[in-house]
């Protein structure tokens, strides 16, 4: 299909990298500590770039709170600290070492760099899917922006991650604990490098408990290798000479072309002259070409007998879907001649490739091999074992149709918010002629009325559900004979996996307690105390924190019990003698906790109130 690089390429590139460089530490006569140190720091900020991408939204939970979240984003968050540790200890403290871009002499320390530089391209093209957003955030910029987001894709990565971070530990710590004079180095410097490597342990450790807690499948792994480059193939014109193979490849990649222009014109669909009512009708009818050349071929592997015997009935129902999406991409175009835009004659990208990906799949669906636009459907079919000679063929046609299917389905809805933008923008005009006797215009055309546009927007309606009936009975076949582009199902399901399934905010939110943002994440007095004392060490302070937090909630529900605070016992003399106690109280008032707010409010109101003469 498409040459474009994956994401997967350049992960199993840093995996070849650290295997080699495991082979060769056996036979390495020498190597410098501060060299490994510097490429293993190369390492490590690739690393940490790459878990910050992962628990950015991580960053409006407050740390007392991270108990709530789920097992996934407490790993993530205790990962992204394990490598700022690692780091920690390898910035340079006066240890010699190869100056900043020389290539390292020591072969642990080669291969490091190595895998260093293929992990970074991977991450760059994970980013090509994005743009700078607002307040530091990312914007998606192609349809697998949601999936790389997701929290499956998130998973796999971090596990792979994981993975080779655990491969690197063992082998930075087997050089730095490697006897003279085999490696040269400081005390101090080996120390910090092996120190540095237990830290890359636990963050293995960390993402490995997290996928025994809530496993992930090797399915998400698969679609994590799967992710592109987003760079759009060159367009091409069929010229006659490509064989079916060749067919195939084209019209995949004009499929990616127009989703591409698709996602763009409906971002720009308020002021773009590519929302011109030429460029509506070219879409609906070359798409209305398109669903019936996917209904032909359908047809035509359906007729492969014995061999696709099995998958006859499903090709058959998959055709049969694609026929009524034609009819509702008919609909469609019946329905656009009813209005017009500010913007006449102009033919939008979007347009342009829909036109494109119906001659490539009208080229592989019929026999002649100069088939055009205006030739028509009265031509003969390709035989079915000229479209598919060989059983191994079957797959490449199959991700042909899928990726045709997946195109339609997205411009039915790339069109249908370009008209819903451009009505709002009063840019969807109807001839006056058209409207009432008492509209008085005294032009030739009018701003659409809210009826017609809502009109027009249900035809589009029913032609995106149909398409998509048509996308997913391909995509079941796709599956089944394992053609490549059932990864684009596996995007989309991805895609629609809850954010918070991954981030645990949800609980947070739900539970009352505060997130960053909203209140303020006060210390306790546990917590101040301790840092009163100078103490720095994380897991000490968050100990305190969740002391801090269990006394908020034990007084809540003490004073819901009605335990305290009663006319006549001494839980308001107490609470007024013990600064401790009244410091833990006015941190639960502090903590946004409304239940514990409106019972110690409401108890010390009650309090302060007159007692009542006794008759």
């Amino acid at each position: 299909m498409t040459s474009q690089p994956t994401f997967g390429d350049f992960l199993q590139a840093a995996g070849r990298q650290l295997d080699t460089a495991g082979a060769s530490m056996t036979t390495a006569a020498n190597g410098d500590i501060g060299e490994v140190t510097q490429s293993l720091l190369r390492v490590v900020t690739v690393l940490d770039r790459y878990a910050r991408d992962a628990t950015f939204p991580f960053d409006e939970v407050a740390v007392a709170d991270t108990p709530l979240l789920n097992a996934w984003a407490r790993a993530s968050l205790e990962a992204r600290q394990a490598l700022a540790n690692a780091a920690a200890l390898l910035r340079p403290r006066g240890t010699p070492g190869s100056e900043p871009g020389a290539p390292s002499a020591t072969t642990l320390a080669r291969h490091l760099d190595s895998a260093a530089i293929s992990l970074a391209a991977g991450r760059d093209l994970l980013e090509t899917h994005f743009a700078p957003g607002p307040r530091g955030g990312r914007q998606p910029r192609s349809d697998w922006a949601p999936a790389i987001g997701s929290p499956p894709v998130t998973r796999a990565l971090l596990s792979e991650l994981a993975s080779l971070a655990q491969q690197i530990a063992a082998q930075g710590a087997a050089q730095a604990w490697s006897p003279l004079p085999r490696t040269r180095g400081a005390p101090e410097a080996r120390r910090s490098l092996g120190a540095a490597c237990q830290w890359l342990d636990v963050f293995g450790a960390t993402i490995q408990a997290a996928q025994q807690d809530e496993p992930s499948p090797d399915g998400d792994r698969e679609l994590l290798h799967a992710i592109p480059l987003n760079a759009l193939p060159p367009r091409r014109v069929p010229d006659g000479s490509e064989p079916v193979a060749g067919l195939c490849d084209g019209a995949t990649g004009s499929a990616l072309r127009a989703r591409h222009a698709a996602w763009d014109a409906a971002a720009q669909a308020t002021w773009s002259p590519g929302t011109s009512m030429t460029s509506l009708r070219r879409v609906a009818a070359a798409s209305t070409l398109t669903s019936y050349h996917c209904e032909v071929l359908l047809r035509t592997l359906a007729g492969r007998t014995p061999e696709a015997a099995e998958n006859n009935a499903a090709l058959l129902q998959a055709a049969d879907a694609a026929g009524r999406a034609r009819a509702s991409w008919l609909s469609v175009a019946n329905a656009l001649k009813q209005v017009t835009t500010d913007t006449p004659g102009y033919v939008s990208p979007a347009a342009a490739e829909a036109s494109n990906l119906a001659l490539w799949t009208g080229r592989l669906a019929y026999a002649s091999p100069e088939w055009t636009l205006v030739s028509g459907p009265a031509h003969p079919a390709r035989a079915p074992h000229d479209l598919a000679p060989g059983t191994e063929d079957i797959p490449a046609v199959v991700a042909a149709i899928h990726h045709s299917c997946e195109t339609l389905t997205q411009l039915t809805w790339a069109d249908r918010e370009q008209i819903r933008t451009a009505a709002r923008a009063g840019r969807i005009l109807v001839p006056t002629r058209s409207l009432p006797d008492n509209y008085d215009i005294p032009h030739p055309y009018a701003h659409a009325p809210l009826g017609r546009v809502d009109s027009l927007l249900g035809v589009y309606e029913a032609a995106g559900a149909a398409n998509a009936r048509t996308r997913d009975a391909v995509a079941d076949i796709a599956e089944a004979t394992c053609a490549p582009s059932r990864m684009l199902t596996a995007a989309r399901a991805a895609a629609r996996a809850r954010p918070d399934d991954r981030l645990g905010v949800e609980r947070v939110r739900s539970s009352g307690l505060p997130v960053q943002g909203k209140v303020p994440d006060l210390p306790g007095p546990v917590e101040s105390t301790l840092r009163e004392l100078g103490v720095t060490a994380s897991d000490l302070l968050r100990r305190g924190a969740k002391i801090d937090r269990a006394g908020e909630r034990l007084i809540s529900a003490a004073v819901g019990e009605g335990q305290s605070l009663r006319r006549g016992q001494p839980g308001e003399q107490t609470r007024q003698r013990s600064a401790a106690t009244a410091a833990l109280i006015n941190h639960a008032l502090a903590s946004g906790d409304s239940r514990a707010i409106a019972l110690l409010r409401g108890q010390t109101q009650r309090q302060s109130e007159p007692p009542e003469r006794e008759p």
